[in-house]
């Protein structure tokens, strides 16, 4: 809108004022008419500027804008437009061939590249030129079973989709050349409106230090419900602290400040430094975090969203949405566990009977004392395995409860057949050469 005001409002004025005076007025010479429809259409050519700036000041304020959309050009908030870089040129300058994939992008990035900033920078670069904004689609939650190989292989295919696939190539991209990277969920503020959708960005941790980036903003805007390229660094690696101001996190863990951020603070944009508050140790939170299963990680983010003082509708419905990826999770947890407990038991099972078998055949052929003794540890291990990981279900739903305690009564008996066989090895190998022998008849 400052452009329209300063820039091409004076010159309509000026047109106008041309036009108005060459007109003929009480005896006043006239224009050809050709002239003067061509400095009509001139004026009518500049009028839709206003229109377009200005209702780009309002693209997220209604209610039917679709999920997740590129920041508007014109917001405040938007530092002005900046240098392209040499790793700018680079992404700019990849050839078809090396965006196929994302080992070969990177492969391709790193021949001109080699610090991890220059890489961060050209890979932003390259997904917020080459990714389309798809303004007909919205953002959903992804499952947890997605095979995100072929998602990524998906974007790079058809190059267009909405925050949740540039934050996903972006993240892809970044952690092939070798960088730690989380893509983060979370809302927005924009000229003092919270924006009515949720959001993702990413970050990335940089020589040593966690910066911001979100390529969704930085790759155009969306005007009259159509994507409108205009390629930015206006969201490229940022300070945490300097992306808070529009961005805010569901989890305050990836605000990465000692003193995160209340809802309420972001929202109204009060902010009160001396109010007192613990410190929050985000470092050995985010420590943990990457050692925890999903199951943690959740139970730990809605506990960490809960304490973060009183929260708005998206954080609610983020609230709630967790709770149910909790119940999930913590089923999925069980099937795992079930099955893989299954599959050791399967194995455990095949080996001790390969056992029992040459056994039968009181060792024969002759095998060396190391090898047999290999054939029970083998299966004890496998059997071990599977009671220790069975024995990781606490609880589950009633309907899984049967299968559970039946498959415990079935791993322990297969522990006591190798543990019987255990011993009479035991028993073989302390008895001289020529009397081993008279022990299978022994025990037949």
């Amino acid at each position: 809108m400052v452009l329209f005001q300063y820039f091409f409002l004076p010159i309509i004025r000026i047109l106008f004022t041309f036009v108005a005076d060459n007109i003929e007025i009480a005896g006043m010479p006239q224009y050809s008419n050709s002239r003067l429809i061509a400095w009509i259409i001139s004026i009518f050519m500049l009028l839709p500027f206003g229109r377009l700036f200005s209702a780009r000041q309002d693209v997220y304020a209604s209610a039917t804008t679709s999920l997740s959309l590129p920041a508007t050009k014109s917001s405040p908030d938007v530092p002005p437009t900046e240098q392209l870089t040499f790793p700018d040129s680079v992404a700019m300058a990849a050839p078809e061939a090396a965006g196929r994939s994302v080992a070969s992008l990177v492969a391709y990035m790193k021949q001109y590249l080699k610090t991890e900033d220059q890489l961060a920078r050209a890979i932003y670069t390259w997904v917020s030129r080459n990714i389309k904004y798809n303004v007909y689609i919205t953002y959903t939650p992804k499952s947890e079973e997605t095979d995100e190989a072929k998602e990524i292989q998906k974007i790079l295919s058809e190059r267009k989709g909405v925050c949740q696939e540039y934050t996903l190539i972006f993240k892809a991209l970044v952690q092939e050349a070798g960088m730690e990277a989380y893509i983060i969920n979370g809302y927005n503020r924009q000229n003092g409106t919270l924006l009515p959708d949720p959001h993702q960005w990413c970050a990335v941790r940089i020589e040593g230090k966690w910066y911001m980036f979100d390529p969704t903003w930085g790759a155009g805007f969306v005007e009259d419900y159509k994507f409108v390229p205009s390629p930015n660094h206006h969201f490229c690696k940022l300070p945490s602290d300097t992306l808070l101001k529009t961005h805010m996190p569901f989890d305050p863990l990836f605000q990465f400040r000692e003193r995160p951020l209340t809802y309420e603070e972001f929202d109204t944009g009060t902010y009160d430094e001396q109010r007192s508050v613990p410190v929050f140790y985000w470092r050995d939170s985010l420590a943990l975090y990457t050692r925890q299963d999903t199951l943690q990680r959740l139970v730990n983010a809605r506990q960490r969203m809960l304490a973060n003082g009183k929260s708005n509708d998206l954080v609610y419905y983020t609230l709630e949405l967790t709770s149910q990826n909790i119940r999930v999770a913590g089923i999925r947890k069980v099937l795992t566990a079930y099955n893989t407990a299954m599959n050791l038991l399967g194995e455990s099972a095949d080996a001790i009977n390969k056992f029992i078998q040459y056994r039968n055949k009181a060792f024969e052929p002759k095998k060396e004392d190391e090898e047999i003794q290999k054939m029970v540890d083998i299966p004890e291990r496998l059997i071990s395995r599977a009671d220790s990981i069975i024995n990781t279900i606490h609880s589950a739903p009633d309907r899984y409860r049967e299968q559970i305690l039946e498959l415990r009564d079935q791993i322990m008996e297969v522990a006591t057949t190798v543990y019987k066989h255990k011993l009479f090895l035991r028993q073989y190998f302390k008895l001289p050469e020529k009397q081993r022998k008279g022990l299978f008849k022994q025990t037949k």
